[in-house]
Formats: C-alpha cells, structure tokens, sequence
C-alpha cells in the first residue's frame, strides 16, 4: 500500500501540470459543495488507511508463518 502512495505522489511531482489541475479540482469542489468534498476526503483517507491496516495484517501472518516453518524445519 505504502508503494502504491509513494507512487502516487511521485508521478503527482513529477507531473506538474496534472497536479495542478488536481488541485484546481479540489479547490472548485471545496468552494462549490464543502460538506460533500470532506466526506469524500474522509472517505478515502479511510481507505487509505485500512490498505495500510489490511498490508500489516498481511505481513505480520506471513512472517509468523515463515517463522514456523523456519521453526518446524530445524527441528526436523
């Protein structure tokens, strides 16, 4: 999930010009309808943040079960 933000953000720098088109949008959105733009950014920081969630969970599973298969192997 981390790679796939850096990603983001990276082609957003690298990219100046869609970047500011981005920010353009997200600006007329702010000051056309505020209360649904921050629904939305809220949404997709929440998004964001059970990807990061959801990665960890996978990572912390998969290491354990290295671990014990590392573990079940030396004890063979």
């Amino acid at each position: 999930m981390h790679e796939l933000v850096m990603g983001i953000w990276a082609w957003l720098q690298a990219n100046p010009l869609a970047g500011g088109g981005i920010a353009v949008a997200l600006a007329l959105m702010l000051w056309r309808r505020p209360g649904q733009t921050l629904k939305l950014l809220a949404g997709i920081l929440v998004l964001v943040a059970l990807g990061y969630l959801v990665a960890g969970i996978i990572d912390f599973t998969m290491e354990s079960a290295t671990v014990k298969e590392q573990g079940i192997e030396r004890s063979q």
